[in-house]
């Protein structure tokens, strides 16, 4: 975190980073790379929201992600991006069934990565982590439960919206689990360098 400063810097570079490769898309209807750029930034963004907003803009990241993998179905960036997606989604569901659906979904995409790439260690970690996500479902949806739910009284007592960000960080730290947030933010780095402030 410390390469963004505080949480705000963080929440504002992906957003500018979002802004940036929407206009990018928008100006070019086949530029893929601006697609997965926009899909990696909403996925990073949802982790400074809460309930629906937060479940919402992952959905709205896979959808960026799916739409840029019909344009261009050999970019290891693009499933790599769609894993963390489904992760994450998988570990906000309140229903283990679909929980582990997504996670499906999560090894499939993460599984083509390193089946393009099979001497790449990232993607043979996030198989493996990938292998673990239903162990610790039950944890993380027990420490969300404590915070009072992902939109519940946890995320608006005292803390407010700083109990949304603690509960990020603990999913994403369970199991080693930040190097899939990590390597997101670095992706978003070597695919843009840096971005312009968010406009008003």
């Amino acid at each position: 975190m410390a390469l963004f400063g505080d949480d705000a810097d963080r929440e504002q570079f992906f957003e500018a980073a979002r802004q940036q490769a929407q206009r990018e898309f928008e100006a070019d209807n086949a530029n893929v790379q601006a697609l997965v750029r926009w899909g990696g930034a909403m996925l990073e963004l949802a982790h400074f929201k809460q309930g629906d907003e937060s479940t919402d803009m992952i959905k709205e990241a896979i959808s960026k992600l799916q739409q840029a993998i019909a344009l261009d179905g050999e970019r290891p960036d693009a499933y790599w991006c769609l894993g963390n997606a489904y992760t994450s989604l998988g570990f906000l569901c309140p229903d283990k069934s679909k929980a582990l659906q997504n996670f499906d979904e999560a090894k499939k995409a993460f599984k083509h990565c390193a089946d393009k790439e099979p001497s790449n260690e990232t993607y043979k970690k996030a198989l493996e982590m990938c292998e673990k996500a239903p162990e610790y479902y039950d944890e993380i949806q027990s420490h969300i439960a404590m915070q009072g739910g992902p939109g519940g009284e946890g995320g608006k007592g005292k803390g407010g919206k700083g109990e949304g960000v603690q509960i990020s960080e603990f999913w994403w730290d369970v199991g080693g689990w930040v190097i899939l947030g990590a390597v997101v933010v670095g992706a978003l780095l070597v695919a843009k360098g840096s971005a312009p402030k968010p406009t008003a």
